[in-house]
Order: C-alpha cells, then structure tokens, then sequence
C-alpha cells in the first residue's frame, strides 16, 4: 500500500531519479525509501530493494532538464519553474538534496551518482537556484562518460561566496553553522568548485539601486549582491526586480530561462 509522505524536506537526499519516481536515503538513517511522483511510498529498505522499484519504468528522455534548489529550501520552491518548463516541453527531473545537512562535496557526490543511474538520458541541462547553482557547477566537473552538459540557468547564485554569509558566521560562529549547516560554511569562503565549461546563464535579484539588505554593498536581493552572482565567463547576465527567496518566479526570470533553454 502506498504512504503518503511529505517529500523529502532537509533530511532526504533524492539517490535515483526515473519518470518522477525517486529512491532517497535519510541522513540520519541511512534507510532508503521508494516515492512515486506523488510523493508517496511504495518501498522500504536498502538502495537495492528500493531501486528495483524503478525497473519497469520507462527509460529516458535523452535530454533531461534538471533542477535544484537552494541552502534551507526543497525542490517545491522550484515547482512553478519545473511547471513552466514542462510547459514549454522540456522533460525535467525536480530533486532533493539535504543543503543544511552536508558539505558542498558531499551534494555535488549525490547528484552526480543519481545522473550516473540514469537510463537514456544522454543530454543535461540545470536550473538552479542559489546554492543549486554551486552545487551544478560541481556536477558538471565530474559527468560521467556519454553524458553532456548543453545549458545551465542559475538564478540568484553566489558565484563568488556571499558576504552576507561571512557576516553572519563571524558574528554567530556555532549558531550560524548549526542553522546552515556546513554548506553555509563554505559560502562564506568561497564556493570551491570550477566554473561551468559550457553556455550558462545568470539571474540577479535587486532593487536597482542600493538593495534590500543594508549590510551589503551595492545592489541586492537581501541575501546575494547582484555582483556576487557574476561570473567569468557567463554567457548573460539579467537583474530582476526580486527578493532572494523570489527569483525563480519572476516573470522576466522564468521567460530568459526558457529563451536561453530554446
């Protein structure tokens, strides 16, 4: 019989991923679960036992957009995006990863792992959200053999860090990392992966003029400065009107998604 669920919220890490269907692992734990599209259980248990759940259904699509959220979010703050996609006729795949729970490495092994198990998806393309954004950039420096990277769309990411993170982890310390977690941490510092190698995108939020958030400097979206979105090598860069939290369902954001995407 089926259980309902709520989904996975900081605590699951999506391991696999076919036709909506998901196998995630608790942190905790370490027990696996088998979730339909509903979000509902069908499977207890070890990887293995849960992931024979995914057999019989269909492999595929060659070309698979994938989306993740940000630090302290679920994939539901990227469902009107995943709608709008689908929309417009791309497949996409909307996972979870437990940001507040796991160092940077740690998410990027997780998703990389889920893309290696794929069945006929030979094409990628991300649209991330803050630290998702972080976390593709990861990904893609590790693909596995027969799977390319075409696009990625990061909105609100902190390209280079974020201050406001350095600000609250000096003046909190342990707070700080018990609230955000490693991964908070490290933004702080600096993200340590490469940038994307191939054409990508990248959405700002901002006032368009001093910002929200008076603790930064220039133009912001209360947690990321526009400027601690840019980055070498992008391939476009947008300002929306939009708080952090917002971006992905700005009007402007979501159409520059699918126009860059097409």
């Amino acid at each position: 019989m089926a259980v309902p669920t709520l989904g996975g919220a900081q605590l699951w890490a999506d391991r696999r991923w076919r036709a909506g269907w998901r196998v995630q692992q608790n942190v905790l734990t370490g027990h696996h679960r088998l979730l339909d599209p509903g979000d509902r259980r069908h499977a207890f248990g070890s990887l293995e036992r849960c992931a024979e759940g995914l057999a019989g259904l269909p492999s595929g699509p060659e070309r698979l957009t994938i989306l993740l959220h940000g630090l302290g979010r679920t994939r539901r703050s990227l469902r009107g995006m995943a709608d709008a996609l689908e929309q417009a006729g791309h497949a996409v795949a909307l996972l979870d990863y437990p940001s507040t729970r796991r160092p940077i490495e740690d998410h990027v092994a997780q998703v990389s792992e889920l893309i290696a198990h794929l069945d006929g998806v030979r094409r990628l393309r991300f649209v991330t959200h803050s630290l998702g954004g972080i976390v593709a950039r990861g990904v893609l420096a590790r693909l596995p053999e027969g799977v390319e990277a075409e696009r990625v769309v990061m909105l609100a990411p902190p390209s280079t860090g974020a201050s406001l993170a350095r600000i609250l982890h000096a003046q909190l310390g342990l707070l700080f990392g018990a609230v955000m977690g490693p991964a908070g941490a490290q933004l702080a510092k600096g993200p340590p992966v490469p940038r994307p190698e191939v054409p990508f995108l990248v959405v700002a939020g901002g006032n368009g003029g001093e910002g929200h958030n008076p603790l930064l400097e220039g133009d912001d979206d209360g947690i990321v400065t526009v400027e601690e979105t840019r980055l070498e090598g992008m391939h476009e860069h947008l300002v929306v009107d939009a708080i952090h939290t917002f971006v992905m369902d700005h009007p402007e954001a979501r159409a520059a998604t699918l126009r860059f995407l097409a």
